[in-house]
């Protein structure tokens, strides 16, 4: 009877015990084999020849297979994978498993590399998904407030005194003005608002120190109330019908740029429309029914994520006509000064606001405030504005059954603000008055 040949591992394992000469000698096979020692531990020779110490454990009941690395008879042979295995044999009595605990022991060796504050603030940056004008000002800030005073330190070694004079130094207000270039001429580069915002990424940076066991402590995170509270946010102050006024003549009046006319029409949409600064100027001419004088933003463009119909009174239908001739009709309304393919930045219209010269403060979110208080003023039902406001419900039950959008009366009610706009920015002195439900607003100039 013939014998069937023995298998490349049968042949090793029968005729001499296992040594580095055995494993250096056997021969690759057109499947892999493997090549049993003791405790668990074997070599598998694979196909191209290649010889990798294997450990197969369990944990939990488990079986799994722990690589020790490829064998090298001078510095991997059969005692030091005996020395390897013996360690996550004992780590495998201890219920851990020696996998995860080398990776684990990869990330501790890769971090013990990076314990300065400034390697750790890089790391931080990159999880950060920001705008590429936001990322731009706020490392600006950064690099000039925080970097140099903390930058050096390792993580560990800063204190909370050492992070709360560098936010006492950013306090201080201060602007940079620039002669030429783009964006705003006078930047904010220092103040209570500046240091709040610092005090944040700081904090966010030794979450994320702590989080990595490359620091025990975050001592950024006990200041919050330690520092100056900022001013009231410029957008929710509503202006005044001579402010208004103002503010729509200096639109019509607004050069700057080398699209200063886009400009002038997102800001004069604004008003018309109370929508969001990011909602016009991200504005789609596929959006618009100009015919019925409807705009449908899409969800996905909506801070609520919900679709939102928006009437347009007769002023911004004819002006949108108008730009729709010169313009073609397709893709953004208000396309980017560089990137013709994308969106202008709601950025545009605060950095034009500071070209404007107003004399009061005011920012472009302001414009949905005011119409909103003038609009309550004059006795339009809460609920119509609120829903021309695109706001949400806060009542659950009544946001699920009453899905009604009020449009025939927000229509009225667009036009009507629009009509109010035009007169103000005649300089006509219009006092809102409280109307009945349908009624007009009464002209006492």
């Amino acid at each position: 009877m013939t014998r069937a040949p023995l298998s490349p591992a049968a042949a090793v394992t029968r005729n001499r015990k296992l040594t580095n000469s055995a494993i250096a000698e056997a021969k690759a096979s057109d499947k892999p084999y493997k090549l049993t020692d003791s405790g668990g531990l074997y070599v598998d020779v694979r196909p191209t020849g290649k010889k990798f110490w294997r450990y197969r454990f369990r944990v939990a009941g488990r079986e799994t297979i722990y690589t020790l690395g490829e064998f090298d008879k001078r510095s991997l042979g059969l005692d030091e994978a005996r020395t390897l295995r013996n360690k996550a044999r004992e780590l495998v009595r201890q219920g851990k498993n020696p996998t995860t605990a080398d990776r684990a022991a990869d990330l501790r060796k890769q971090y013990e590399n990076a314990q300065t504050f400034a390697a750790i603030l890089d790391e931080w940056l990159r999880t950060r998904d920001w705008g590429e004008a936001t990322r731009r000002n706020r490392e600006a800030q950064i690099d000039l407030h925080v970097r140099p005073y903390l930058g050096a330190f390792p993580v560990r070694e800063i204190t909370t005194a050492m992070v709360l004079e560098v936010l006492r130094r950013a306090e201080v207000p201060s602007t940079v003005t620039k002669a030429s270039g783009r964006g705003a001429r006078t930047r904010v580069t220092g103040g209570p608002g500046v240091a709040r915002r610092l005090r944040q990424y700081i904090a966010g940076v030794m979450d994320l120190a702590v989080n990595t066991e490359r620091a025990e402590r975050n001592p950024a995170g006990r200041l919050r109330g330690a520092l100056t509270k900022a001013r009231r946010t410029l957008h929710k102050t509503p202006l005044d019908a001579t402010q208004i006024g103002k503010v729509l003549r200096a639109i019509d009046a607004y050069q700057g740029g080398t699209l200063p006319r886009l400009t002038a029409i997102a800001f004069r949409l604004l008003w018309w429309s109370a929508a969001r600064p990011g909602e016009v100027t991200g504005a789609l001419w596929s959006e618009f029914d100009l015919d019925a004088g409807v705009w449908a933003i899409s969800a996905q463009r909506m801070k609520m994520g919900e679709p939102h119909r928006v009437p347009l009174p007769r002023q911004a239908v004819e002006c949108l006509k108008a730009l729709h001739c010169v313009s073609g009709g397709a893709g953004p309304v208000f396309p980017h000064r560089d990137k013709r393919g994308q969106s202008m930045t709601r950025d545009a219209l605060t950095k034009a606001v500071t070209r404007m010269n107003l004399g009061f403060e005011y920012l472009p979110h302001a414009t949905r405030t005011t119409a909103s208080t003038m609009l309550n003023e004059i006795g339009y039902r809460g609920e119509v504005i609120e829903r021309q406001l695109a706001h949400q419900e806060t009542n659950a039950v009544r946001r699920a059954y009453n899905r009604t959008d009020y449009f025939a009366e927000r229509r009225e009610m667009m036009q009507a603000w629009a009509d109010m706009l035009d007169a103000w920015k005649a300089g006509a002195k219009i006092v809102p008055m409280h109307r009945p439900a349908r009624g007009g607003v009464q002209d006492l100039s």
